[in-house]
Order: C-alpha cells, then structure tokens, then sequence
C-alpha cells in the first residue's frame, strides 16, 4: 500500500496525476494499492491495464483506476469504452465510471466493496451465474446503442495488418485458419445478423460474483455494436469446453434450442480464438512487458481455433445459420 510520496513506478506516477487532475478530489488525501496483478494463463485478466484500488479522502471514497498499458494504445479507445460503460452503469450492470483522465490513458470507476470476487470459469458454467451474466448481456442489448460499430471479422483484418507491419508472424498454418474463419464471414454475412450494443467480452476474470450471487461485469474496452450471438458464443467458448454443455446457455438466451444459433455461436467463437491467438502473436513481438506470456496464450488459442474447424461438423455449421 503506498502513500502519495511513495512513487515507485511509472504507472504510480500516472496514478497518482490522474487523482491530482480531478477538482473533486483537489487537496484530499489518498492512497491506493495494486488491485490485479497481470496474469494471461491460464486466465486473461488485468493484461491490458494497470489496476489499483484508490481511497481518497477520509471517509473514504473507493475508487478503482485502469491504466492503459502503452503498447495497447494503438488498439483500445478508452474513450469508446468509458461511454459504453456510462450506458452499462445506468443498465445497473457494471460499476459506475467517474472519469477518463485522457494524458494518462487512465479510467476512474466506483469500487466494488470486498465481498466481491473476480469469477472463475467454473462459476461462469454454473446455470445460476450463468443465467445472471446472460441476463445482464441481455440488458445491454436491449439497451441504448454504443458509438463502435465492430465485428470480429474486422478485428482479424486489423491483426493480419498489423501483425505484417510489425514483421510477424502468428502460425505457419494460419492462412488455414483465416481461410476457414473467412468461409464464417462469408456464411455469417449471407444468414444476416443484427446489430445491437454488446459487453463484447466472454472472460470469466471480467465478471464479478457479489452476495447472493449477485453479478456485474467489468471491462468495456471491447464493448461494440456487433451480433448479439458473438458475445454469446464468446462466453459459451469460455465456460464450456462441449457444444452440448452449451445447449443451456442457447436456451437461457433464446428460449429454445434451435441448431441454427448453436452454430452461430460456435463460428464466432472460432473466429474470436484466431483473432486473440494474432492478437496475443502480435503483442510476443512488440510489446517490452516481456514477463507477460503472449506467446503461451497465442499458442493456446490458435491451438483451439485449429481443433474447431477440424470438427466434422464444421461443414455443417456453415450450411445451417
């Protein structure tokens, strides 16, 4: 736990200005601590952000502040994402955000108290907490529009370019992989789909279980315009490892089973493993956060992505949307 003279790093530093630049806390005391330390495997969590928790003041007001790392600022708008949380706050879905300090790429949201924990896969394939997450996903959807209009499809592209940019490269096999997943997109686009706000996200680490089960996610900095089934099929890909295990969640979502949105899901999900395994591909080469395994979590991934389409019922996916 530090005080304010107590700077050790630069991202404290950056904390601590971000605090500084806001008159509702000019002249208050605080001090803050390391809320998530950065782990990518075998969960995702705290990887693109800094994150404290902030006591300002003396009564005191819980604060929990999200630093940007550098290498992730040419592909997070925090910007997009502090709007899209502002709208999932008033959903009553995830925890207020107070302040966007833009020099520092820093975003100030409300804390939630100590009786609230990062979930686990586990709890995310559980029906209760799964219901909850699926009900809240359903909230944004219904709810006001985002400023991103995103695709999945999209974000790959961005990869392909960006990963050629930087001289690297994902797989020896991923031109297989980005020929299957442009096969989806080409499916996918010809079925339709519709547009609606999405969290956009699928990580059990951002989704937090609070009394009684209660839940709220956290994390918008993917959150985007896009097919609701992408962000179903995200978080069905997290929580379970068989289609059939899925079945639940289809249901929870849709009120029936139908083959149609299974497959839907199960082709965003392949797509969304190639784009992280580029992602995380890309990140191994030009990140300096060296301690971070990117190339572990790219590996598993791909690795996913590739056992997805060799699936027999790939073919079939595509046929039945």
């Amino acid at each position: 736990m530090n005080a304010p003279a107590d700077i050790k790093t630069v991202e404290e530093r950056s904390l601590e200005a971000a605090i500084a630049s806001a008159p509702e806390w000019a002249g208050l005391t605080f001090r803050y601590w390391r809320a998530a330390p950065a782990v990518i495997s075998p969960t995702h969590r705290a990887v693109d952000s800094s994150c404290f928790a902030v006591d300002v003041g003396d009564a005191p007001q819980r604060l929990f502040v999200k630093i940007l790392h550098q290498d992730l600022w040419p592909t997070v708008d925090p910007v997009n994402a502090f709007e899209a949380a502002s709208i999932a706050a008033e959903l009553g879905v995830t925890p207020s955000p107070r302040r966007f300090c833009e020099a520092q790429r820093a975003t100030v949201f409300d804390r939630l108290d100590e009786s609230w924990r990062t979930a686990t896969m586990d709890d995310i394939s559980g029906e209760l907490i799964l219901s909850k997450v699926i009900a809240a996903k359903k909230a944004i959807n219904a709810g006001p529009r985002f400023a991103r209009d995103w695709t999945i499809f999209d974000g790959i592209r961005q990869m392909r370019t960006d990963l050629e940019a930087a001289g690297a490269q994902a797989a020896t096999d991923a031109w297989w992989m980005l020929d299957a997943v442009n096969d989806a997109e080409r499916a996918l686009s010809a079925a339709g789909w519709d547009i609606k706000p999405c969290h956009g996200d699928g990580l059990a680490s951002n989704i937090m279980i609070g009394p009684s089960g209660a839940i709220q996610l956290v994390d918008f900095d993917n959150a985007c315009n896009c097919d609701p089934y992408y962000d179903l099929g995200v978080l069905l890909n997290e929580a379970f490892a068989f289609e059939e295990e899925m079945l639940a969640g289809i249901e929870e979502f849709d009120g029936s089973v139908r083959p149609q949105a299974l497959n839907r899901c199960r082709l965003y999900a392949i797509a969304d493993d190639l784009y992280w395994g580029l992602w995380a591909s890309l990140m191994n080469v030009v990140s300096a956060r060296k301690g971070v395994e990117f190339l572990k979590y790219a590996q598993w991934r791909l690795l996913r992505c590739r056992m997805t389409i060799r699936d027999a019922r790939f073919e079939d996916m595509l046929r039945h949307l």
